[in-house]
């Protein structure tokens, strides 16, 4: 899934088997309408291999359906194992794969081709895949079906970029994937591999996916070539983004900003930046430490204020506009039912005079649900009424 971050070994006929595998896959869990839009590619020892685009697609197309090759409790099971000493070769995963999976030797070597980011760290088995490996470098989850993670063989093959072209919607266990704007035949395809990242500037994104999925990202917001005014504009873009996202945290109990994550990615980032924490004290307190404490109070005094007196109205939707003309500006608009659907509650709430209108807000969600879901009419209109 994440492009390599080490150099790989690969003659012509590993190439070609796993490029076979990898048609087997699509061909055994994809329908033909979904798999003529795109092929896996060989790109380089640090890249990998990835999928591109074979052929135009239109914004909102359909480009690929899949069930999980494992899920559940097969995965959750296997990481217990794992981690009880039970599971501690790749003999013992094949086995696992067997017995409890009832996968068959070829659906198993298919799976060794997948990306395995700790590879490298395997002291006993050096250059040995392990499953526990492939399923924490590939594996997805999200709040349906609890949360439980599940691993898709072709859809692993989807490199990421922090501003990528296709997203993606979980309908059960089911992923669809789907092109964002207009991608141009051998384009690669690519998805984000966190939907709450785009907040962060991309020194702050590059290091939370070297810590996290082990690559170092060059993509195209984050390439080092870039012109440092762009990269400025764009970092600025995504700090505005995130003050818009508190914002309306603040004043509709909007999820768009999660403090959880970025606890998280702190702590990635100052794993890898070998950034330790002095003990308080140590460092003496400056003015303009005292100015930047004063700033983040006054913040969240005029935030609790707009929560409880400001009602609901068209500063939110200014608000909730501007959010979402960023996100096209950075081309990171790749989740954007829940954003689209909270546009639509807050015009709902701002009473008939809103510009843009709810009608707005309704025709966009339920044009790209209709992709994004597989819904139909009723459907599509039971999930925007639905309060999340």
């Amino acid at each position: 899934m994440p492009p390599q971050n080490q150099a790989l070994t690969a003659d012509d006929n590993d190439s070609n088997n796993l490029l076979k595998g990898c048609k087997e896959t699509l061909d055994s869990s994809t329908s033909t309408e979904t798999t003529k839009h795109f092929q896996v590619k060989w790109f380089s020892d640090w890249e990998g291999y990835g999928c591109v685009a074979s052929r135009d697609i239109e914004r909102y197309t359909l480009i690929h359906i899949e069930t999980p090759f494992i899920k559940g409790d097969q995965i959750s099971n296997a990481l217990k194992l794992h981690n009880n000493g039970q599971l501690t070769s790749q003999l013992d995963d094949t086995e696992y794969l067997k017995q409890i999976c009832g996968k068959s030797d070829e659906e198993i070597e298919r799976l060794w081709q997948l990306h395995d980011q700790y590879e490298h760290k395997y002291k006993e088995q050096p250059s040995t895949k392990r499953l526990w490996g492939i399923i924490s470098s590939n594996s997805f989850e999200n709040h349906e079906k609890n949360f439980q993670k599940r691993l898709y063989m072709a859809t692993s093959r989807f490199n990421h970029s922090c501003s990528p072209n296709v997203a993606y919607e979980i309908v059960g266990w089911t992923i669809r994937l789907y092109a964002m704007r207009e991608i141009k035949a051998g384009d690669t395809l690519c998805i984000s591999y966190s939907d709450v990242m785009y907040h962060f500037p991309s020194e702050k994104r590059k290091k939370y996916l070297l810590g996290g999925f082990n690559f170092d990202c060059a993509c195209n917001a984050c390439d080092s070539s870039i012109d440092p005014a762009m990269r400025m504009k764009s970092d600025d873009n995504r700090e505005r983004l995130k003050k818009i996202a508190i914002e309306l945290k603040h004043r509709v109990n909007a999820t768009l900003y999660s403090s959880e994550f970025c606890v998280q990615v702190k702590e990635v980032v100052d794993r890898v930046s070998c950034v330790r924490e002095q003990p308080q004290g140590e460092r003496e307190v400056t003015e303009e430490d005292k100015l930047r404490k004063r700033e983040e109070l006054r913040e969240k005094a005029r935030l609790r204020k707009l929560s409880k007196v400001t009602p609901i109205g068209q500063s939110d939707i200014d608000l909730i506009s501007q959010y979402i003309a960023l996100l096209e500006e950075e081309n990171i608009n790749f989740d954007m039912l829940p954003i689209y659907k909270l546009a639509y509650h807050i015009s709902w709430k701002a009473g008939t005079t809103s510009n843009p209108p709810r009608e707005y807000w309704e025709e966009k969600y339920l044009e790209l649900v209709r992709c994004a879901k597989g819904f139909g009419e009723s459907a599509a209109l039971a999930s925007l009424q639905n309060i999340d």
